[in-house]
C-alpha cells in the first residue's frame, strides 16, 4: 500500500469511527449526568461532555487496522505508531483527570511533558529539526543528543497540547484548530518527504478532529473536555517530532501564542482566576452578540478580538478559525521554500 493510499485509508476510518462513535457517546454522556453549561448562550444550555473519549478510539483503531493490514505485507514497522498513540493515550488520560478535578496549569504542563516518554523510548530517525531553505538543525554529538531527547521533545509534545488547550472554549474551536492544523502538517510532512508514519499520524488526527467537529461545531452538541484537547493536541506534537517538521508545526499554531504568553503574563500579575472567569462569563447582547466583560479585552485573543468587535460566537470561532487556516498556509509555504 502506497504512502498516500495508506493516509487516505487512516483518514477515512478515522473520520467515519468519529462520526459513528459520538452519536452513542453523547447520549451516554446525557444518560449518566455528564454534562455542562454553555457558557456563551444565553440559554446556558447543558452539552455533553467528554466528546474527546470518541476521537481516542477513532485515532488508535483506525492507525492500528491500516498498520496491522500493512503488517501483513510485511513493509512497515509498528514502533512510531504504537508510540504516537501511547502519547495520545497518555495525555489524554491526564486531560480526563483534568476534566474531573481542575489540575493546575503548571502541574498540567509538567505532567504532560511525561507523556512524550513514548518518543523517547523509541527515537527513530536522525535528530534533526528540518527549516526552510533547506537547512537542517542537526543535534549531533552526545550533549546535543541529550538536548534533543530530554528536553526539546518534552518541551514539544507539552508545549503543542497545552496550546491547543489553552486555545479552547467556543462551539467548534478546539476540534476546528485541531484539524486545520493536522491538515496543514499532513501537508508540509508530505512536501518535506516525512516517513509515511508521519503522513499516517496526520491524517488519522485530521479524520477523527474532524469527525469531532461535526458534534461539536455551533450549536455544539459536545464539548471534546481536556481530554480532547490535550490528547489530539500531544499526538499532534509526537507527529511533528517524528515527522522532524517542529518548525512549521510551531508556525500551523501561532494564534495560540497568544494564549500562552497571556496566561504567563496573568500569571505573574495571580490575575488567571479572575482572567478564568471573566472569559466562563462573557457579557451576551440582545442580539446574541459576546463582547468581555469590563477590563478582560486583553485576557485571550477571542476576548481581544471582541473588543474590537463583538460578533455573535459562530463569526468569532470563524475568525479565529481563519487565523489558524492562515498559519497553516505560511507553514505549507515556507515548507516548500
Amino acid at each position: 500500500m502506497s504512502d498516500g493510499l495508506a493516509s487516505l485509508v487512516a483518514f477515512s476510518l478515522a473520520l467515519l469511527f468519529a462520526l459513528l462513535l459520538t452519536p452513542r457517546l453523547i447520549r451516554r454522556m446525557r444518560a449518566g449526568g455528564m454534562t455542562g453549561p454553555d457558557v456563551n448562550k444565553a440559554s446556558k444550555t447543558e452539552v455533553a461532555e467528554l466528546g474527546g473519549i470518541s476521537a481516542i478510539f477513532a485515532f488508535s483503531v483506525s492507525l492500528s487496522l491500516v498498520v496491522g493490514f500493512q503488517k501483513l505485507l510485511g513493509n512497515i514497522a509498528e514502533p512510531p505508531f504504537l508510540a504516537a498513540i501511547s502519547v495520545y493515550f497518555m495525555a489524554a488520560m491526564i486531560g480526563l483527570i483534568d476534566d474531573i478535578s481542575s489540575l493546575k496549569r503548571r502541574h498540567k504542563a509538567i505532567v504532560i511533558a511525561f507523556s512524550a516518554l513514548p518518543l523517547m523510548l523509541v527515537h527513530l530517525g536522525p535528530d534533526v529539526i528540518r527549516l526552510p531553505l533547506g537547512i537542517d538543525a542537526r543535534f549531533d554529538g552526545e550533549w546535543w543528543y541529550l538536548i534533543y531527547w530530554l528536553i526539546a521533545v518534552p518541551i514539544g509534545v507539552t508545549g503543542i497540547s497545552n496550546a491547543m488547550n489553552m486555545s479552547a472554549g467556543y462551539n467548534g474551536l478546539e476540534s476546528g484548530q485541531i484539524s486545520i492544523v493536522s491538515f496543514s502538517l499532513l501537508t508540509v510532512a508530505a512536501v518535506q518527504g516525512s516517513p509515511e508514519y508521519a503522513l499516517m499520524i496526520f491524517a488519522a488526527l485530521a479524520g477523527c478532529s474532524l469527525g469531532l467537529y461535526y458534534f461539536n461545531r455551533f450549536p455544539a452538541r459536545v464539548f471534546i473536555g481536556d481530554i480532547g484537547t490535550l490528547g489530539l493536541g500531544a499526538a499532534i506534537g509526537a507527529g511533528a517530532i517524528l515527522g522532524h517538521i517542529e518548525f512549521y508545526g510551531i508556525i500551523a499554531i501561532a494564534p495560540a501564542f497568544y494564549e500562552a504568553i497571556a496566561t504567563f503574563y496573568y500569571g505573574l500579575r495571580g490575575e488567571n482566576g479572575r482572567r478564568r472567569d471573566a472569559c466562563h462569563n462573557p457579557v451576551i447582547l440582545p442580539d446574541g452578540r459576546l463582547q468581555p466583560v469590563p477590563g478582560a479585552g486583553r485576557y485571550t485573543l477571542a476576548n481581544f478580538i471582541l473588543s474590537k468587535r463583538p460578533m455573535t460566537e459562530r463569526n468569532l470561532v470563524r475568525v479565529l478559525l481563519g487565523l489558524y487556516g492562515l498559519s497553516g498556509a505560511v507553514a505549507i509555504l515556507l515548507s516548500g521554500v
